[in-house]
């Protein structure tokens, strides 16, 4: 890594498995420049925010008294860059800054202090839990400089006890950012003020809010909060001395979590509560660190690629807060590790119970194709933190917590640095928007459904909206597999409340670059029912019969390359009514592609929608790859649903039974099912299978397929189990049964 009239240059990371990132030794300092840069110019600006916040209204309904918060992140990096450089005058600014903050109190009125009890002994320095670390933190970096006047000193200490005392008022708990960073706080201002009469008592509470984070899960389902929460817990660590943190496997979870989801844009996608590259400094400090703990090399390499890529994006224009973090990354890298691209393509991230992920890649490089599926419910864990923000604030529109409805939702895909679908963004207006805005479950790529018939003439949106409050359902993984031509996931929402199921399979063909979404409904109580499967873009491009070619030409600021497309295409016609409305997602005006039907069903009854998903090219001809995707023939009816794709000289077929359930025998015998019970037709192929891949290249026939008994092709077997004598059986069976057992996959 070369530095060049001060501007970074970042050599490109070679797409191979292993390769190195930057020249070891060199590439810490560029976030000590940059951090300096940074200071140069939040000090600059600082003046002109603090007049603004002066002359504009304080009338703060919502959180009461809000000082501006410029002055302390920019005193905050002034300390840390005072403890990197040993700069007097950063010590000097860092004093100013901390001991006028105090100043801003005058501008509150007393109205509205009267009218809030938590003000009754006193006005604190500083209310909001993001201030009060890196407050108390600026002045343990200087305190034992000579710059700090004892005029300052003692105003500076009046400030961290007020405001520490103010974390009393409401100390908010629970595995997430909020109550870490109090934690944080606390912490740091007893270890500032180890003679006050409150130190003990802000010393244990931080203990008491540090616990639920210390060892546990977080409960926010948000890629902005997520490495918040991770490096104020990673802060907390250090200020209590206990590095035992990096032995939990939950720290060592998190890191890898946020290293495997690193999209090709350089970022963790959106989901939950989101904003495109919010929290890029927090990923990129937690990574650093991890790197170091472990000695790892794709750690460093996740790290160096997010600051390559949001750097790229951002370029100088990075604020103080911003700038502090990338001091924490500057103390915490090890240049002598040789960063190292990560080997993983698709795969679950991590878990099917915490992480809920699953990520469809072929590579690692920017022009890389990659899809991201959230299936992440609420879960079964942490229920006391849940229960209490639920019935302390106002949560009533998120999956607790910062979480969405984007249960079975796609919250990314990108090809060849194009961003093709991305997620909603955070809300737009306290506590949400209208409707739930962003969180609802209409403003994500995912299958919705409601109860009742819409009419013919009624618009989708209309029909589809309601409160905005956050509707509870269970997720499971059902299945995930990676062959060598075909890779496919199948999870579940289950949705008791409304009456249904609904699995998203989603299968990609690596060879095509092609996705196909199954969406398949099971009902679970007969009534009317509307089920509408959603896509979002800003635009567009071209629309047919069946099918949309759409962009996203923004998210935000950020520009994404235009070099693609997205080809939407509804397979699946009939009754299906198609068709697009306007809609506010992610703060700008954005348009949603729409697949729908209504009708009665009866409990047990299934509904598909199929949907193609294909990266193209912008500027060449769709119809090709429209005539080579058609439905397959299905007996029984609605059993499954099969998709061929006829593209160059290979026919391929994706088969995908439609209930899981159909193979089981009333009987109650070992095994309870047979080939008969389970087998469905699709075209020239009959199986019992979950899911069958097949490809035709002339004479030859390769398949993948999962959980079945037997395959057929035109009549002919090409896999059968093999029979067996099945002696364990239910008391009330004497006798031994013969049978064919199920193959995981084949």
């Amino acid at each position: 890594m070369m530095i060049r009239n001060s501007l970074l240059v970042i050599a490109v990371l070679a797409p191979v498995t292993r390769a190195a990132a930057q020249s070891p030794g060199h590439g810490r300092e560029v976030y000590l420049e940059r951090a300096r840069a940074a200071y140069r110019t939040s000090a600059e600006r600082c003046p002109a925010q603090v007049q603004q916040w002066i002359e504009s209204s304080k009338s703060h309904v919502l959180f009461g008294y809000a000082p501006p918060a410029g002055p302390v992140w920019l005193a905050a990096l002034a300390g840390s860059l005072y403890e990197l450089t040993g700069e007097e005058p950063y010590a000097r600014a860092a004093a100013k800054w901390l001991a006028e903050q105090h100043r801003f109190k005058q501008h509150f009125p007393e109205a509205l202090r009267a009218q809030r009890v938590e003000y009754k002994d006193g006005l604190p320095t500083l209310t909001d839990f993001f201030h009060l670390a890196a407050f108390a933190q600026a002045y343990l970096r200087i305190r034992d400089s000579g710059a700090v006047t004892p005029e300052q000193r003692a105003q500076i200490e009046q400030s961290i006890a007020d405001s520490a005392d103010f974390m009393l008022v409401f100390p908010e708990w629970g595995p997430m950012n909020r109550a870490i960073l109090r934690a944080e706080g606390l912490a740091l201002a007893a270890r500032a003020l180890p003679q006050h009469p409150q130190a003990e008592t802000w010393r244990k509470l931080a203990r008491v809010l540090a616990r639920d984070s210390w060892a546990h899960w977080g409960i926010e389902d948000a890629s902005i909060y997520q490495p918040v929460w991770l490096l104020s817990l990673i802060h907390y660590a250090d200020i209590v001395a206990d590095p035992s943190l990096f032995s939990q496997h939950t720290a060592r979870y998190y890191f890898d979590y946020f290293l495997h989801l690193l999209s090709p844009a350089g970022t963790v996608p959106e989901f939950g509560d989101a904003r495109w590259n919010e929290s890029w400094p927090s990923y990129l400090a937690c990574l650093e660190r991890a790197a170091s703990e472990y000695r790892r090399g794709d750690l460093k390499w996740g790290a160096l690629r997010i600051f390559e890529a949001m750097t790229a994006e951002s370029g100088d224009n990075i604020g103080a807060r911003t700038a502090l973090i990338l001091t924490d990354a500057y103390r915490w890298a090890d240049d002598s590790l040789t960063p190292v691209q990560p080997i993983s393509r698709s795969e679950e991230v991590l878990d099917d119970v915490i992480g809920k992920k699953i990520i469809f890649r072929n590579g690692w490089d920017r022009d890389a194709t990659y899809l991201m599926l959230n299936y992440r419910d609420e879960g079964p864990f942490a229920l006391v933190p849940r229960d209490f923000l639920r019935h302390t604030i106002t949560v009533e529109e998120e999956k607790m917590h910062h979480g969405h409805s984007d249960e079975n939702a796609i919250c990314l895909l990108m090809h060849e640095g194009a961003v093709l679908l991305h997620d909603s963004g955070y809300r737009d207006a306290l506590p949400s928007g209208p409707y739930g805005a962003f969180r609802a479950d209409y403003f994500h790529n995912r299958l919705v459904g409601r109860k009742n018939r819409r009419g013919r003439e009624q618009p989708l949106l209309e029909f589809l909206r309601h409160s905005g409050a956050y509707h509870p359902t269970r997720t499971q993984k059902i299945d995930f597999f990676t062959f060598p031509d075909a890779e496919m996931s199948r999870t579940r929402v289950e949705d008791e409340r409304t009456g249904f199921a609904s699995d998203r399979v989603i299968v990609y063909l690596k060879c095509e670059n092609i996705f196909v979404v199954f969406d398949i409904v099971k009902i679970l109580r007969a009534d009317y029912y509307t089920f509408s499967t959603l896509w979002h873009a800003t635009t567009v491009l071209e629309q047919g019969p069946q099918h949309y070619l759409t962009a996203i030409e923004s998210i935000g600021k950020y520009r994404p390359p235009q070099t693609q497309g997205l080809l939407i295409d509804f397979i699946q016609g009939g009754v299906r009514t198609h068709g697009t409305f306007p809609l506010r997602c992610h703060w700008q005006d954005e348009v949603t592609i729409y697949q729908t039907t209504s009708s009665h069903y009866r409990a047990g009854g299934i509904e598909t929608f199929v949907t193609a998903l294909v990266p193209h090219r912008r500027g060449t001809d769709v119809q090709p790859t429209l005539q080579a995707i058609r439905l397959l023939d299905v007996d029984p009816p609605r059993a499954g649903v099969g998709v061929q794709l006829e593209l160059g000289d290979d026919l391929q077929f994706v088969c995908v039974k439609t209930d899981l359930a159909m193979d089981v025998l009333t009987e109650n015998a070992r095994p309870r099912y047979t080939f008969d019970s389970g087998r469905v037709s699709y075209g020239p192929f009959e199986t019992d299978a979950s899911f069958l891949y097949a490809r035709q290249s002339g004479d030859k026939l390769a398949y993948a397929a999962a959980n079945m008994v037997r395959i057929l092709h035109k009549g002919n077997v090409i896999f059968s189990a093999r029979p067996n004598t099945f002696t364990l059986q239910p008391d009330a069976l004497s006798t031994s049964k013969y049978g064919l057992s199920k193959w995981r996959c084949w």
